[in-house]
């Protein structure tokens, strides 16, 4: 095998005139890629980038019963897009444009690569794909594409990741693509990942985290230890801070979206703190009354998305669930670590019902065994109408009290 320029080994192999399979093999393998070309097209495409093609048909609007029904008949996707547009839910048009837009995908970020180069005989097609498209012609735009990419865009990679900010405004994340972006990093999805799930080609992926990371939105992976700067304790009339955090059970949860309606935040531990997921208990038989009276619970814990499901994940509470493994949203909060606390002798009944619940996994700790809990009732315009620290860990606000507050308009 060769090393050569990635979109050298395209245009020799489309020169060719037998039909051929190019392999380029890179040493990330995430951008290995197999092509098949035949009469100056390239008639296949295989990449790590590239969604399944009734994915790409879904996101283009054709109808997903009728995607359903002609894969049912063939899985070879020549068959299912000659269905397609034989029974007009696809057009001749529209796949034309969405084949040279994933060529494209699949190209544009090997450009300024080189690879492996494998090249190998191929059968002869009686007739060319439908997902054909002409070799020159993409190579051409891939490398038009390429060359409005910075520096910082070309190097990164697909095993990249980046830490989205719960604290990031809805404006400093800004257009549809942005916010995709951003809500991947959320949920923890490298870039490539991201590019695959979401149909994002890479010149568009990589200039949108360059500009996320400008605002603030997105951070880089950091291995060192992060440097903590706890906020004041807020007091009743602050605007409670807004963030934005996965949720347990999909999606995310942006706080400032809930203005409208009563909110009841609670800040816990670990997912399998023995002193919260007690609580919970009482919360979710609470929660229908909650909901009727126009609350909304918001739970959110120092854990990851993952680590959820070992512990409150498994009580299925019919309210947002959210994981802030770094943090952050406790911080600004105000919210502190407390030795004595966590001591304290008036935990031990709520402390021995949990490791009843949790078994061992209640000894997780997650950096939150000496967290001190909290728990704020917002108002429908957003400000905080009640903010209560815990003292201790299990000392939560009384169910009374919040009963109270809920039916007072």
């Amino acid at each position: 095998m060769l090393m050569l320029p990635s979109m050298q080994a395209v245009v020799q192999t489309a020169e060719q005139p037998a039909p051929s399979v190019l392999e380029l093999l890179f040493s990330e393998p995430g951008f290995n890629t197999r092509l098949r070309f035949g009469d100056g097209q390239i008639t296949g495409v295989r990449s790590a980038l590239l969604p399944s093609w009734s994915t790409s048909l879904l996101r283009l609007g054709v109808n997903p019963e009728a995607i359903v029904k002609a894969q049912l008949q063939s899985r070879q996707a020549d068959d299912v897009l000659a269905s397609l547009l034989e029974t007009g839910h696809l057009e001749q048009d529209h796949l034309a444009r969405l084949t040279r837009e994933r060529v494209l995908s699949s190209l544009l970020p090997l450009v300024w690569r080189s690879a492996l180069v494998k090249i190998s005989g191929a059968a002869a097609h009686p007739v060319l794909p439908l997902t054909s498209a002409d070799a020159m012609q993409s190579v051409s735009a891939a490398e038009r594409h390429a060359g409005q990419l910075s520096q910082a865009e070309r190097a990164l990679f697909l095993e990249d990741r980046f830490v989205a900010s719960p604290l990031a405004s809805a404006q400093a994340v800004g257009s549809q693509e942005a916010q995709t972006v951003y809500q991947s990093a959320l949920h923890g999805l490298n870039l490539g990942e991201t590019a695959q799930r979401h149909s994002l080609r890479w010149d568009v992926l990589t200039g949108t985290v360059t500009r996320l990371l400008a605002t603030g939105a997105l951070r880089p992976v950091q291995t060192g230890k992060r440097t903590r700067e706890v906020a004041h304790r807020l007091n009743v009339g602050e605007v409670a801070p807004d963030f934005c955090l996965p949720d347990f059970g999909g999606g995310e949860v942006r706080l400032s979206e809930l203005r409208g309606k009563k909110t009841w935040l609670i800040f816990n531990r670990q997912s399998t703190c023995a002193l919260c997921n007690p609580h919970h208990l009482q919360i979710i038989a609470l929660s229908e009354k909650m909901r009727q009276q126009g609350v909304q619970i918001v739970s959110v814990w120092g854990s990851t998305v993952a680590d959820l499901s070992l512990g409150i994940g498994k009580l299925r509470p019919p309210y947002p669930v959210l994981a802030d493994p770094l943090d952050e949203t406790y911080d600004r909060y105000g919210l502190n670590h407390s030795l004595r606390g966590f001591l304290d002798l008036r935990n031990l009944p709520t402390a021995l019902s949990g490791l009843k619940m949790m078994g061992a996994a209640a000894l997780k700790d997650d950096g939150e065994l000496t967290r001190m809990p909290a728990e704020f009732l917002i108002g429908e315009d957003g400000r905080i109408e009640t903010a209560h620290y815990n003292a201790y860990g299990a000392d939560w606000l009384p169910m009374e009290r919040l009963l109270d507050w809920a039916g007072h308009n």
